[in-house]
């Protein structure tokens, strides 16, 4: 077994299998798009800027080396990717941003956060959207889920299981997520931090660093914040 200090090191490949024919968020985004150059923070292996290309000229932007050597394979030649880091980057003639799938969330502390979005808010002044997983309320009290099958796929012609097994803290509002990646007889262990944020923490994390939530929706199709609703997404503009 090994453990990855890049939680995607050793599992781009399995990663771009498993999301790669996820959609129903990028129809989302090009609903709600702004239009013009697009920058796309935590992009990982280019789901998302693939899927918006034909329409607007992007750029992908993700700390970790094999996810974006992976984007680059992948095509095509006119999207621009770059290693980099979301919580300090410069990038010219940004007409919007969008973080999807989770990656502000993956962002450990609130300096962090913090400086992701004074990042966001130097480079350009249209609109930021953030994709987030919505917290299940109902769980919070469970410190612990044992590990479980997640995914099972193919991968280069080799079987791949994947399993999570969640550890929950929530004073400090965050899940410990490992997982564990079979492929015959080895295991890659990929382990993730991931912060909880709730509708009205990220309105006032917004308000504080110069953004306003212009609009929040609990789906990928628009629909309202609603209990039980399993993303939380937020459409923000400078203030």
């Amino acid at each position: 077994m090994s453990a990855n200090i890049d939680p995607y090191a050793a599992i781009a490949d399995a990663y771009d299998a498993e999301f790669d024919s996820a959609e129903a968020d990028c129809s989302g985004y090009a609903n709600r798009s702004a239009g013009g150059r697009l920058l796309v923070l935590g992009c990982g292996t280019g789901r998302v800027c693939r899927v918006l290309a034909p329409t607007r000229p992007i750029l992908g932007l993700d700390l970790s080396e094999p996810m974006i050597f992976r984007a680059r394979e992948r095509g095509p030649s006119q999207i621009e990717y770059r290693v980099g880091d979301m919580r300090k980057f410069v990038a010219a003639n940004i007409d919007e941003i969008i973080i999807p799938n989770a990656s502000f969330a993956f962002l450990p502390t609130r300096a962090d956060r913090t400086a992701c979005l004074a990042a966001c808010r130097e480079t350009t002044k249209g609109p930021l959207t953030i994709d987030l997983p919505m917290p299940d309320f109902s769980l919070l009290g469970v410190p612990h889920t044992p590990e479980r099958e997640a995914w099972r796929g193919t991968v280069e012609g080799r079987e791949v299981l994947r399993t999570r097994e969640v550890f929950r803290l929530p004073v400090a509002g965050s899940l410990r997520l490992i997982d564990r990646y079979y492929t015959g007889t080895s295991c890659i262990i990929s382990e993730l931090r991931l912060h909880l944020h709730t509708p009205a923490e990220l309105e006032w994390m917004l308000e504080a660093n110069g953004y306003y939530a212009d609009a929040m929706f609990g789906d990928h199709k628009g629909g309202p914040i609603r209990e039980g609703c399993d993303r939380l997404l937020v459409v923000a503009k400078p203030l």
